[in-house]
């Protein structure tokens, strides 16, 4: 998926103008691969466009947050004070980011994640 059309369907969903929708993006990807350990989050990056590259967090520990805290850091970064608007905005970005992986990363994605952050993606949590 090309970034434009990363933006243009995050600023759909969530009903957010460009530079909302571009804010929304960094702020989730910069949470979401903060919580992930290991290379996760260089495998992530490999598959979306090379513009978000600076958003995307290196932890090799990763980080673990529940999705309370998973939000409450995506709306700090955001700095959308709303949680109804910061959940509306993360499964927007979420959602759109599960549809730009292949299959596997996805998997390997949902895999470091609890239930609570994976409900965020809208996709099944995988088995196993």
């Amino acid at each position: 998926m090309e970034y434009e059309q990363l933006i243009a369907t995050v600023r759909q969903r969530a009903g957010l103008g460009d530079e909302a929708a571009e804010r929304a993006v960094r702020a989730v990807l910069s949470a979401l691969t903060e919580r992930l350990a290991g290379r996760e989050a260089d495998r992530l990056a490999e598959q979306l466009p090379e513009r978000l590259d600076l958003s995307i967090t290196r932890n090799p520990q990763g980080r673990r947050w529940d999705v309370g805290e998973f939000l409450r850091v995506v709306g700090e970064r955001e700095h959308c004070a709303d949680a109804d608007e910061v959940r509306q905005h993360t499964q927007a970005v979420l959602r759109t980011v599960a549809e730009a992986l292949d299959d596997d990363e996805r998997g390997d994605l949902l895999a470091q994640l609890p239930g609570g952050i994976i409900d965020l993606f809208g996709v099944p949590a995988p088995r196993g």
